[in-house]
This record gives structure tokens, C-alpha cells and sequence, in this order.
């Protein structure tokens, strides 16, 4: 539980404290939170999986062929896979953050260089950046005008959709197989067999796969709603308004 508060403490606080504001954020800093939870609380039925996998074998070499199997039946990385993923949805998040914060730099020189009095020492720097009134303000990132940052939005609200897409289509058609309930059939070159196998507590391990498949399938029917609004509200309704003031 201390790592998970660890891990929880700077995305929120990143997200509370944060100066720059766009649509969404703090929706997608809380499914980063929530996905942290339901990461650690997945994990733990996978935390014994190797003395989980059991074999009918006889006492001679018993091991050996026990670990052989479980080398055969479970093929793909699981639990290091799941925690891959999180990082590559942290990154898609994290890259709209870099993005903003840029953005509110560029505004604020924009405006010290409008306003040369305001800019102390005379000097554009960062030292002035962060001393200008502008820097202590917020700011809501306008997406009707800021075009470009606009696309980079809907370049990482895609990249969750393809994160979560390819992730949920691994827990669905890789893992959830593996702990099906049914027995393991083993037969190996150095342990010809045939051995019947089975994973102790699957049921937990189940739940565990469906849990990190029901966020992942919200994360991609809410990323998919909000990349389809902001293409409508700002590129083709906004477009169609601006045409017809003029």
C-alpha cells in the first residue's frame, strides 16, 4: 500500500496544483489515478503464479519438468506487460502536459515582449518568465484559437485509444486463456509427459483480468467521445461559425 501512495501522491498533485487547464484533464489524471489502483490491486493474485502452477509429476525431476511447463503454458510476459502499458498511458497524458506548459512559456515572452516594462531586468529569460504576474495566473488553453495544439490533443487522445485497444485485446485474447480453468496439457522435449497442469486460484486471477479490461474498455469509449466532440465543437462547428461571421 506505501508504493501505491507513493505512485498516487505526484499525479495528484500535478493535477491540483497545476496552472494551465485544458478539457478534460483532470479526467485524464484521474484515470491515471484510478488505473494505478486497479494495476496494484490486479497484482496481487499473480504475486505466487510460479507455486501456483501445479503439475502431476513424479518425485524424480519433478521440478525441472514443473518449470518447464510453466515455461511453456505462460509464453507471454503478463504482470511486466500491464505495467507497460500504464507507462505508455502515463506518457500519452504526459505529453499534453509538456505541451501546456510550453504553450503558457510562449505566452507569457509573447507578453513580456509586448510590454518591455514588465519584463524585470530587461532580460528574456526564464528567471523573467516565471517573475512576470502572468506566470502566478491561470490559464485555460483556448483550443477555438490555439489550432496546433489542438491536433497534439487529438494525437494523444488517439494514442490512448490504440494503448488501451492493443492492451485490452492482449488481456482478452492472451492472458484471459491462460487461466481458463481447463487442465494444462505439457509435453516438452527434456519432459516428454504427457503432464496434465493447472493454475491454483484462477477465479481470482479472472477477476483480476476483468477488472483491468472494464477500465481499459472506459478509457476507450471515453477517449473515443472526446477525440469525436472536440473534432464536431472545434474543427467543424467552429469552422462553420467562424464562416458565417464572416
Amino acid at each position: 500500500m506505501a508504493a501505491i501512495v507513493t505512485g498516487l501522491v505526484p499525479i495528484l498533485k500535478t493535477a491540483v496544483e497545476a496552472s494551465t487547464d485544458y478539457k478534460g484533464r483532470t479526467l485524464w489524471f484521474g484515470f491515471l489515478s484510478i488505473r494505478l489502483i486497479t494495476l496494484y490491486v490486479a497484482e496481487m493474485p499473480w504475486g505466487k503464479l510460479d507455486t501456483d502452477f501445479q503439475c502431476n509429476m513424479t518425485a524424480e525431476n519433478s521440478e525441472y519438468c514443473r518449470r518447464a511447463c510453466f515455461n511453456q503454458h505462460f509464453d507471454v510476459p503478463v504482470v511486466m506487460l500491464w505495467n507497460f502499458s500504464y507507462v505508455l498511458f502515463s506518457v500519452s497524458v504526459l505529453m499534453m502536459e509538456l505541451l501546456a506548459s510550453q504553450l503558457r512559456h510562449s505566452l507569457i515572452k509573447q507578453r513580456m515582449k509586448r510590454d518591455p516594462g514588465s519584463q524585470p531586468g530587461g532580460e528574456d529569460s526564464l528567471m523573467g518568465v516565471k517573475g512576470h504576474g502572468l506566470a502566478k495566473k491561470d490559464m485555460m488553453i483556448d483550443f477555438h484559437k490555439q489550432k496546433t495544439t489542438l491536433l497534439v490533443y487529438l494525437l494523444c487522445v488517439g494514442m490512448r485509444v490504440g494503448i488501451e485497444g492493443t492492451f485490452l485485446s492482449v488481456l482478452v485474447f492472451w492472458h484471459l486463456p491462460k487461466i481458463d480453468g481447463l487442465p494444462i496439457h505439457c509435453s516438452t522435449a527434456l519432459c516428454p509427459g504427457p503432464y496434465q497442469c493447472l493454475v491454483r486460484f484462477d477465479s481470482e486471477k479472472r477477476m483480476s483480468i476483468y477488472s483491468l479490461a472494464t477500465i481499459s474498455a472506459t478509457i476507450i469509449v471515453t477517449s473515443i467521445a472526446f477525440f469525436l466532440y472536440s473534432m464536431c465543437h472545434y474543427l467543424i462547428f467552429g469552422r462553420s461559425k467562424l464562416e458565417s461571421v464572416v
